[in-house]
């Protein structure tokens, strides 16, 4: 293999839209490999250059992508078309190591690798716990969604899925010990923690720009950024929202993400509560860019996910923002995100609906704790939970194997 490695990262999503492949990028080009991606391409869209990063697309609908996963345990459709589209994305730019992100992949991709002949490595990155996340999709429940789609089955494949690849990195120390436990083939020295701290140098610079908002505040404003469905606990957070407002309480709620389609209805019937009417403002996408100008104008960040061990396993993009925009935190008590927000003074952490509403009423009324909690959570961020103190992991796996490409 050449000295200087050549890095093919695979996302089955749109490269612009997915934080933690942007700081994959980062890294890799930081560490000087040459950085190749294949990944999805909406038909019809525009997308941005990335400088000194050669992008494959995959032209697909939005529909047809959708379908291709959701028969992913039934049909052997998105298996072959990743396989074929990535040996061939081997072949092309003569790819070292492959770093491949989600657990589902790791099968279409360790085919790809056999028949490319190439010898690649396979790093396998895991956004989440798979297996327990897609039985908390409501897309695969009821029961033809659950006959068709089958989430049951990934259970029983995680241990084979893992087994592709040659090394594994996880989102927290938590995560990377239950698979240890679960999987004693598993070595330890071959499985890494990265976790989603933020680039500050990204945030830094969108905070220099800093876009004006049109909006009137009044009040403490609570602000929930990321996707809206059930198993995200946002449906609990604007009914615990719903009961502030009925004591009187002056507050807002700003709502910013896309909704799961299975969700939609229970969440337009939520908000369109009268006694909400003016107190909740619904945005269904800002760029990124924008979002520091809505941490301005924001008091309180919710986190509010329902406790399960996808939820358990890692801490989410977004409760790293809020300590950016020094939000005091409101969060449910999935394991890893606990453990940020109590060793760090940073929030306040639920374990029952009563709880969540007793949180949120407690900060609206005590301006003084939110306040020491938004501080100590910016501290936080600026001081460990980042990207420059945390890649250190990702680059030693990486030297390991620019080392030894055999081993």
């Amino acid at each position: 293999m050449n000295s200087i490695l050549r890095v093919g990262i695979i996302v089955d999503n749109e490269l612009n839209d997915d934080p933690r492949v942007s700081r994959q990028i980062r890294i890799f080009r930081e560490s000087g490999f040459e950085i190749f991606v294949l990944c999805y391409g909406i038909r019809g869209k525009v997308y941005n250059n990335i400088e000194g990063v050669t992008v494959e697309r995959i032209l697909i609908s939005r529909r047809l992508k959708n379908i291709l996963f959701f028969l992913l345990n039934s049909f052997p459709a998105y298996d072959l078309l990743w396989g074929g589209k990535t040996a061939r994305f081997i072949k092309k730019f003569r790819i070292s190591v492959l770093h491949v992100n989600d657990l589902y992949l790791s099968k279409p991709i360790y085919q790809a690798i056999k028949w490319s002949g190439m010898g690649s490595k396979m790093v396998l990155d895991l956004h989440e716990n798979f297996p327990a996340a897609i039985k908390s999709y409501n897309w695969t429940k009821g029961l033809i969604r659950r006959f068709i789609s089958q989430p049951q089955k990934w259970e029983r494949k995680e241990t084979r899925y893992l087994g592709y690849a040659d090394y594994i990195v996880v989102l927290s120390d938590w995560f990377k010990d239950s698979l240890l436990k679960k999987y004693n083939y598993l070595a330890e020295e071959n499985l890494i923690v990265f976790p989603n701290y933020l680039d500050l140098y990204e945030m830094e610079r969108f905070d220099e720009a800093r876009r004006q908002i049109e909006f009137l505040k009044f009040g403490t404003v609570f602000l929930y950024f990321g996707v809206i469905a059930e198993r995200r606990g946002i449906f609990t957070a604007i009914t615990a929202f719903n009961q502030l407002i009925g004591e009187g309480l002056n507050c807002q709620l700003v709502i910013i993400g896309p909704v799961d389609r299975a969700d939609r209805p229970q969440f337009n019937r939520l908000i369109g509560n009268e006694r909400l009417a003016g107190k909740i403002t619904y945005i269904p996408w800002i760029d990124v860019s924008c979002l520091p100008a809505y941490l301005g104008i924001s008091d309180i960040g919710l986190a509010p996910f329902k406790k399960n061990p996808q939820h358990d396993s890692g801490v989410s993009n977004k409760i790293f923002q809020y300590l950016y925009g020094e939000l005091a935190v409101i969060a449910s008590d999935c394991e890893a995100q606990k453990e940020i927000i109590e060793n760090y003074g940073c929030g306040l952490v639920f374990r029952s609906e009563p709880e969540l509403l007793d949180s949120m009423r407690k900060l609206v009324n005590d301006p003084e704790s939110r306040i020491r909690m938004g501080r100590n959570g910016k501290i936080a961020v600026i001081e460990e939970l980042n990207l420059d103190k945390s890649k250190g992991e990702l680059i030693s796996l990486y030297s390991r194997i620019r080392k030894h490409p055999e081993s």
